[in-house]
C-alpha cells in the first residue's frame, strides 16, 4: 500500500512540475510578446526643451584675468602712452597720496565665472523603451570677475602700503555645447523613471568683450576700459582701421547626465537632471580639460503628441 501511495505522489508531483513549466513557458512567451510590442510602441522621436543653471570652471575664467601671459591682457592699456597717461591722471586724481606713476601689479586671487543661464534645444530618437540616441544644443552667456592690483610710488614717508587692490576686471563670452549622447531609461512600476545619459560634446567659444573697471575708496565706479581689441598704437582722435580681432574658437569634450523622468502621461513628461562635462575649449592659453556642470529641467514631447 505504501508503495502505490509513494508512487501516485511521485506522479502527482512530475504532473505539477510539467504543467508548471508550461506555464512559466507560457507567460514567458506572452512577456517576451508584450515587451517586444512595448519596444515597438515606445520606438520614435522626442522633441526636448530644456532651462537651467550653468557652472563655469574657474580655469577657464583665468584667461580673462589680465595678466601678461595671456593673449588679452593689460598691457593694451598700460602699455599704450596715451591710455597710461590718461589712467594715471584719474587714478591720482581720487587718490593725492600717490607719486609721479602707477604699475600693473598682476591678477588679485582667481577669476571666477558667475553661475549663468543655461537653455537647451534637442531631439532624441527611442530604440526601445530603454534605449535611446539624444542629440542636444545648449547655449550660455558666462561673465568672468574678479581683481587686479594697481602698484604706485608714494612720496617718501607716506604711510600706504604702495598699492590698490579694489580695481576690478570684467570678461564676457558667448558658450556654445552640442552633445551626442546615448541614454538609457530604467523601467519601473511608476511614473518616476531614473535615467543616464553618456556621450561626446563638440563646443566653441566667442570671447564678446573684456574690461577693466576703476574704482576709488568708496567703491564708486571711476571709469571702464575695454582691452579687447585696443591696439597699442591707440593714438587719440586717429581713426581706427576697423580690423576687428575675434576671439575663442572650437573645442571638445565629454559629456554625462543623471536625472528622473516623471512621466505624467505618453506624450508629456518632465525631467530634471544634474548635467556634467569635460572639455577643451577654443581659449588660447587653456586648452587643458575643464570641468563644468548644470543643473537643468527638461520638458519632453513625444512625436505622437502632434498626432493626435
Amino acid at each position: 500500500m505504501k508503495k502505490i501511495i509513494l508512487c501516485l505522489l511521485v506522479l502527482l508531483s512530475a504532473s505539477l512540475c510539467t504543467f508548471a513549466q508550461s506555464r512559466n513557458n507560457a507567460t514567458s512567451s506572452e512577456d517576451k510578446k508584450t515587451e517586444q510590442s512595448d519596444n515597438i510602441k515606445d520606438k520614435g522621436f522626442d522633441i526636448i526643451f530644456a532651462g537651467g543653471c550653468y557652472f563655469g570652471s574657474k580655469y577657464n575664467a583665468q584667461y580673462y584675468n589680465g595678466d601678461y601671459a595671456n593673449e588679452n591682457n593689460l598691457d593694451f592699456l598700460f602699455g599704450n602712452k596715451y591710455r597710461y597717461d590718461e589712467i594715471n591722471q584719474m587714478i591720482k586724481n581720487y587718490y593725492p597720496y600717490i607719486g609721479d606713476s602707477i604699475h600693473y601689479g598682476g591678477p588679485l586671487g582667481n577669476m571666477k565665472y558667475r553661475v549663468a543661464v543655461m537653455v537647451s534645444l534637442g531631439v532624441r530618437y527611442k530604440f526601445t523603451k530603454n534605449w535611446s540616441i539624444q542629440l542636444m544644443y545648449s547655449f550660455s552667456r558666462l561673465k568672468a570677475n574678479g581683481q587686479f592690483r594697481l602698484l604706485y610710488e608714494a612720496p617718501p614717508g607716506n604711510y600706504h602700503t604702495g598699492m590698490l587692490d579694489n580695481q576690478y576686471i570684467l570678461g564676457k563670452e558667448d558658450r556654445s555645447l552640442i552633445d551626442l549622447s546615448a541614454c538609457y531609461h530604467f523601467t519601473t512600476k511608476s511614473i518616476v523613471k531614473p535615467f543616464i545619459e553618456a556621450g561626446i560634446q563638440f563646443n566653441f567659444v566667442r570671447v564678446k568683450s573684456m574690461e577693466a573697471v576703476f574704482y576709488d575708496d568708496n567703491k564708486n565706479k571711476i571709469k571702464s576700459y575695454s582691452f579687447i581689441n585696443d591696439r597699442q598704437n591707440y593714438v587719440p582722435g586717429v581713426q581706427s582701421d576697423g580690423t576687428i580681432v575675434k576671439y575663442g574658437g572650437p573645442g571638445f569634450g565629454f559629456s554625462a547626465s543623471v536625472g528622473i523622468k516623471l512621466a505624467f502621461n505618453k506624450y508629456v513628461s518632465l525631467d530634471p537632471c544634474f548635467y556634467f562635462n569635460a572639455g577643451k575649449f577654443g581659449l588660447e592659453g587653456y586648452k587643458d580639460f575643464s570641468y563644468n556642470f548644470g543643473v537643468l529641467v527638461r520638458i519632453i514631447m513625444n512625436d505622437s503628441m502632434f498626432s493626435k
